[in-house]
C-alpha cells in the first residue's frame, strides 16, 4: 500500500471517526479498519488481497460473499 493510498484512507477515516462515540484513539483505530477492508475489498482477488483482508479479521463468509467464490477457492488460492 502506498503512502497516497495511505493517506487517502486516512482522510476517509477522520469523519468516520467523528461520527462515532467514545476514545479518539479507539474511534480512530476501527474507522481505519473499516476503511481498509472497504478498499482491499474493492481490490481484485489474490493471495495478498485474502491475506490481508484475513489479517483485519474479515470471515471467509464474507470474502466467499463478496468475491462470489466458495470457501474451497480461496483455501486454494491462499495455499499457492
Amino acid at each position: 500500500m502506498t503512502f497516497q493510498v495511505m493517506s487517502k484512507l486516512m482522510k476517509e477515516a477522520v469523519p468516520l471517526a467523528k461520527q462515532m462515540e467514545g476514545d479518539w484513539q479507539a474511534r480512530m483505530k476501527l474507522a481505519m479498519i473499516s476503511v481498509k477492508v472497504n478498499y482491499f475489498m474493492k481490490q481484485p482477488i489474490s493471495k495478498e488481497i485474502i491475506e490481508a483482508l484475513l489479517k483485519h479479521g474479515v470471515s471467509y463468509r464474507r470474502i466467499s460473499r463478496n468475491y462470489k467464490v466458495g470457501r474451497s477457492d480461496i483455501s486454494a488460492l491462499e495455499s499457492q
